[in-house]
């Protein structure tokens, strides 16, 4: 709806970069007032934050280059040609987009590179941003909304969003569709109310409030996947990519909440 916030016409702000950015550094603060409580240090939850979030970056633009990889290969001698012709344009194919999965990756390596470079336990760290980490991706989704991206499929029901011409999508204002968008926003901010409710009221294993998470996130995110209207995520036959590595989740999910992987966390509520 409002791609870019334009301050006094002078100062233009990409909406999705400010309001996820508003989320995580709310997430930041309220994990480094839950840290201690696991023996986490707040400046190990600050610093590894920006790991997380360095890394988040770098996988999200991984995986999109992936799902753009195969179109790349068959075309090869054209985007090579384009690549010498119109380099920024070549480029921006490539890496413009991210993806949601390969941020969620890529954020938990980057936690767990910087336990190993500065010898921190990594587990407790899974319990503390497990529920954060909807929160963050809610925010996101409004980003999301708000810029366009990531957009429903044609809805003309209850709920449906008929949304203003924008340069960078041509085709999104032609039909009114379904929110997608704030659904998954919703379905997030769900969730962490959840796990933070299970963190305070129970006594969990480490990792299975993000056993819990995958498993939740993986089963609503195949199903939101049906309503999406954008086919730049990339796919192989009629699954989405998001829907196969929401497949290849679930098993994972499981095996942390069994909570046989690890020793009991610690007892300590929020």
């Amino acid at each position: 709806m409002f791609p870019v916030l334009n301050v006094f016409g002078l100062f233009p702000i990409p909406m999705y970069g400010t309001v996820f950015g508003i989320g995580f550094a709310i997430a930041v603060l309220i994990a480094r007032k839950i840290g201690p409580l696991y023996g986490i240090g707040r400046d190990d939850i600050t610093f590894a934050s920006l790991y997380g979030i360095i890394g988040l970056l770098v996988g999200a633009k991984a995986l999109y280059f992936l799902t753009k990889l195969p179109a790349i290969i068959i075309h090869f001698d054209i985007y090579l040609e384009a690549l010498r012709e119109e380099p920024l344009n070549a480029i921006s194919y490539a890496f413009s987009g991210l993806v949601f999965y390969g941020g969620l990756f890529g954020a938990i390596l980057g936690v767990f590179c910087y336990c190993r470079q500065y010898k921190v336990p990594f587990t407790p760290y899974l319990d503390i941003y497990a529920p954060l980490l909807p929160f963050i991706h809610g925010f996101g989704r409004i980003g999301c909304f708000l810029a366009g991206c990531c957009y429903g499929i044609e809805y003309h029901g209850f709920g449906s969003v008929q949304f203003p011409y924008n340069e960078l999508i041509p085709e999104l204002n032609k039909v009114p569709r379904v929110p997608v968008q704030l659904m998954e926003a919703v379905l997030n901010f769900i969730l962490c109310a959840v796990l933070f409710f299970l963190m305070k009221k129970k006594k969990m294993r480490s990792g299975q409030l993000l056993g819990i998470y995958f498993v939740y996130y993986a089963i609503a995110r195949y199903l939101l996947e049906l309503l999406r209207g954008d086919i730049i995520r990339g796919g192989v036959g009629h699954f989405s990519t998001s829907q196969i590595i929401s497949i290849l989740l679930l098993p994972v999910g499981f095996v942390l909440i069994s909570g046989r992987w690890l020793t009991k966390k610690h007892s300590k509520a929020v």
